[in-house]
């Protein structure tokens, strides 16, 4: 089975002990912005690479989506990793495997948001209008997804990073469905007057989406602890 799991990154970094580095694959995000860190890159092909001020790690996911063909795929980063064992070592291959034959999704583990529900975590820390602009785009796009939404930005479980695992045919129907939410909320929202920490708001809403659209699609859902390498 071809498996690869692309650790988004925009620094050079060394991987934690012991990992497959057949199955994680560097993925220099943003690299049209700065300069050559030797990895393969997201500047290729079919590409937003120059949106990474506000895409975050999500230029690396859309560069995935649109030029890699493999079975299984997932998203890491440079210092984060699914972890897996009483050793709190980083997924091994057959585990993800075998994990993706009984469900659909492997997912960052949710904990308590600090301010509440979802909605006022976000208020907290960022531009509350840009929830309400994704709200809205969601409910001209995909209706039938916007009580999951509700549901979700009313909960008080967070699961942050945009770490996820899935089938090569799943992640591209995600983000088929995401960025054309995302690029919505792009032309309606403007991020002129924003600093540089809250120019990142689309990884942001992405963080808060990945729920919804599991919850709202029915997929079999696997929580992972997620450590800090």
């Amino acid at each position: 089975m071809d498996s690869r799991i692309y650790t988004m990154t925009h620094k050079t970094f060394e991987f934690p002990a012991g990992v497959d580095e057949t199955l994680y694959l560097p993925l220099h995000v943003g690299r049209s912005l700065g300069e050559d860190l030797g990895y393969w890159g997201d500047d290729t092909g079919e590409s937003i690479s120059e949106k990474n001020g506000s895409f975050c790690e999500l230029t690396g996911m859309y560069w995935v989506w649109k030029n890699v063909t493999c079975d299984v795929v997932g998203v890491a980063h440079y210092r984060r990793y699914f972890i897996y064992g009483e050793q709190n070592r980083v997924l091994r291959r057959e585990e993800l495997e075998e994990f993706l034959r009984d469900c659909d999704f492997l997912i960052s583990a949710s904990y308590p948001s600090g301010e509440g529900s979802i909605y006022e975590n976000y208020d907290h820390w960022h531009n509350i209008g840009d929830l309400a602009v994704c709200r809205q785009v969601l409910t001209e796009l995909y209706p039938q997804d916007v009580d999951a939404f509700d549901l979700q930005i009313g909960s008080t479980l967070f699961c942050g990073g945009n770490l996820f695992a899935t089938s090569k045919r799943i992640y591209d129907e995600y983000c088929n469905w995401l960025f054309s939410i995302l690029f919505e909320v792009e032309k309606r929202v403007d991020v002129s007057g924003y600093d540089r920490y809250q120019k990142r708001l689309f990884g942001f809403l992405a963080e808060r989406l990945l729920r919804v659209f599991v919850l709202s699609h029915q997929y079999r859902v696997k929580e992972l602890r997620v450590g800090q390498a």
